[in-house]
């Protein structure tokens, strides 16, 4: 029996009623079991109808219940975790890192921990994206499946996934011609609440995949949807569009993990400060208990002490430490500049002037000419440069040129740089150097005469390390 239009605005009406204004419930009728019914919004239809003034941009629509988008919230969270395949992966839990029974040295252990933190702030509380840098074997992988076993646990979903593997599945999908699948799965990826990129590398793509990736990424970083990536390469190493993303400091944290030690001594890596300098700090540089200095030494030291603290604070422009003689502070206290962005988390790259032109050298001269230019435009080019002893290099019209591109290039950009000399670079660029001009450039920099007696004589235990 067909029903009279009266009944059919009455139930409308109580619908109304029932659910409020904008949305619409299917009110059963006489024949249906209400009992049978599990979505009182919709009656198990998935769908209901806006009830909204004809002038309302909803009026007349379809809406999706909310029965529907629970359902769908909950499928794409068990396709994620049937993508990510943590497999073994998913023992690696924060609760399982021993940073203690690895064979790693202090700062090692002081590095891995502040990773560690960095990671277990970033799986309670997903913002940005956060970025784990360091070699194989130094714990990337392990933090970056304990962020989505925390948030998979906490019922966030979450996607981990090797760069490969991804890229293999998404051209799988596309290659065998169901573009339907394809665009499915590289939206949930794109869209994913919080997406795990695991082992991010710098070797060439092929178009398709680079095209891909940009696109992914590209989303991501519009969105600010929170993504962690672990790559062992050197940052500058990555393609330039991923580069300039991971380098925005307004989206991006990047966390070193370092490396275990092996049982082989191994040589300083070429960026990294020295072992034998990591105790210069600030806090460790003695102003008040120098014996034997005149006062107006004293003074001049605690003034560059001043700068330098300050310089640390705001690493704006460049930072000159002068002084004709040895032993006086230079290096301590650009060293101490380093430490103090290190621990905000900001690479720092210290090259050692004459060690880094011979490196530059070797490079050039072996039988890949291109590993000398990947070198060259790693220190150029990095956040902040330390060049210590400049002007101590062995003179050549190719070290000359190096120096001077080098030189240029960051004066252009103004890109931090803390330089230590026993050069007098103001008569230098009165002779018409142009390396010399640009360093005593006061629109970009400030040059800190250092004076005072060679710390290494004093006799002085608290600073007879200073150089």
């Amino acid at each position: 029996m067909m029903e009279n239009i009266r009944e059919i605005l009455a139930r409308l009406d109580t619908a109304k009623k029932d659910q409020g204004e904008g949305r619409q419930s299917i009110v059963p009728t006489n024949h249906q079991n209400i009992s049978q019914i599990s979505c009182k919004i919709c009656g198990d239809m998935g769908w209901l109808t806006p009830i909204v003034p004809t002038e309302h941009p909803d009026f007349g629509t379809v809406k999706l219940c909310e029965c529907k988008e629970n359902k769908k919230s909950e499928d794409l969270t068990r396709k994620l975790l049937n993508y990510s395949k943590l497999g073994f992966l998913s023992r690696f839990t924060f609760d399982t890192i021993d940073v203690r029974g690895k064979e790693i040295d202090s700062d090692h252990t002081k590095t891995l921990t502040q990773a560690i933190d960095a990671a277990l702030n970033f799986s309670n509380d997903p913002a940005g994206w956060l970025i784990l840098v360091g070699p194989h074997g130094s714990g990337k992988t392990h933090l970056a499946a304990a962020i989505a076993n925390k948030c998979i646990d906490a019922k966030v979903p979450a996607l981990f996934m090797n760069v490969s593997d991804l890229m293999d599945h998404l051209r799988s999908s596309y290659s065998y011609g169901n573009n339907e699948n394809y665009e499915i799965l590289f939206d949930q990826v794109r869209s994913v609440p919080i997406l795990i990129l695991d082992d991010l590398k710098t070797e060439p793509l092929s178009p398709w995949a680079k095209e891909k990736t940009h696109q992914l990424l590209s989303h991501r970083a519009n969105g600010k949807l929170p993504t962690v990536i672990t790559t062992s390469e050197e940052i500058y190493d990555l393609d330039k569009f991923i580069k300039s993303r991971i380098e925005d400091p307004e989206l991006s944290l990047v966390i070193p993990t370092l490396g275990y030690i092996s049982d082989k001594p191994q040589k300083n890596a070429l960026g990294t400060i020295p072992k034998g300098l990591s105790h210069m700090r600030f806090e460790s540089f003695d102003l008040h208990h120098l014996k034997n200095m005149r006062q107006e030494n004293h003074n001049n030291l605690e003034a560059a002490y001043n700068a330098a603290l300050t310089y640390a604070n705001n690493p704006d422009g460049w930072i000159t430490l002068y002084s004709a003689s040895s032993g006086i502070g230079k290096t301590h206290l650009a060293i101490s500049i380093a430490h103090f962005q290190e621990s905000l988390h900001h690479p720092v790259y210290f090259a050692f002037v004459p060690e880094l032109m011979e490196s530059l050298r070797s490079a050039f001269s072996s039988d890949d000419p291109s590993s000398s230019d990947n070198l060259f435009n790693r220190v150029k080019n990095a956040s902040i440069l330390i060049l210590d002893d400049m002007g101590e290099e062995r003179r050549s019209d190719w070290t000359e040129d190096k120096l001077y591109q080098m030189i240029v290039h960051r004066h252009n950009h103004r890109m931090p740089t803390i330089i230590t000399t026993r050069t007098n670079f103001l008569k230098e660029a009165e002779s018409g150097s142009a390396v010399a001009s640009r360093i005593q450039d006061p629109s970009v920099g400030q040059v800190i005469n250092m004076s005072g007696s060679d710390y290494r004589q004093l006799g002085n235990k608290n600073v007879k390390d200073n150089k």
